[in-house]
């Protein structure tokens, strides 16, 4: 019996994300909020939620606890093979194919060289902090922290109406800089596993 509990129980955190998503959408409509990105409130509210997970305040809730523990152990490739491959499909859907075959060699600029670079400038500045990394690890990390997703700003230009060959610039490089940066960081992750960190 208590296995069968843990499987409906993993269901109370995600109820409980689609109704704070759902209640975010809605006070962020209201004037005074709507300034503010409902990215940025969705990300504030996961940590305190997340702190307030791991402080053990959930000691009357057990079950949101239990749910809450077998979210946060979820197999990652999991979550990357079942949500990647239609965020990446959701945006190629949308794909004006006429400015993307114009703005293609300059979209493969951005997301090799830029994240190569962005990457290895991450890398030598991490480096020389004072946390005794390699440049392995520093280059996981910077990897990690160069690839970016802009989703917010293409919604605000498609939004704004600005012009489809800047749009589609940003968009193609956020599609494409994922491979970069997963080649980027298993060539480091490889050469981690065979030193010391």
């Amino acid at each position: 019996e208590h296995s069968e509990a843990q499987e409906y129980e993993t269901l109370y955190v995600l109820f409980f994300a689609i109704l704070v998503g759902a209640a975010v959408l809605h006070v962020s409509t209201l004037p005074f909020l709507r300034a503010l990105p409902v990215t940025v409130i969705l990300f504030i509210l996961g940590i305190l939620f997340s702190l307030v997970a791991e402080g053990a305040a959930f000691t009357q809730l057990e079950g949101m606890l239990r749910s809450y523990q077998a979210w946060v152990s979820i197999d990652p490739h999991l979550l990357l093979f079942v949500f990647l491959p239609p965020l990446l499909f959701s945006s190629a859907i949308d794909l004006d194919t006429y400015v993307a075959k114009k703005c293609c060699a300059q979209c493969l600029v951005l997301a090799v060289l830029g994240v190569v670079i962005g990457s290895f400038v991450t890398a030598f500045f991490l480096h020389y902090l004072p946390y005794a990394w390699n440049f392995s690890t520093c280059l996981m990390v910077g990897s990690i922290l160069s690839a970016t997703d802009p989703v917010a700003v293409v919604s605000l230009l498609k939004e704004l109406g600005a012009s489809p060959v800047l749009t589609m610039q940003i968009e193609g490089e956020s599609m494409l800089n994922d491979g970069t940066a997963i080649v980027l960081f298993m060539a480091a992750y490889g050469k981690v596993k065979g030193e010391e960190c």
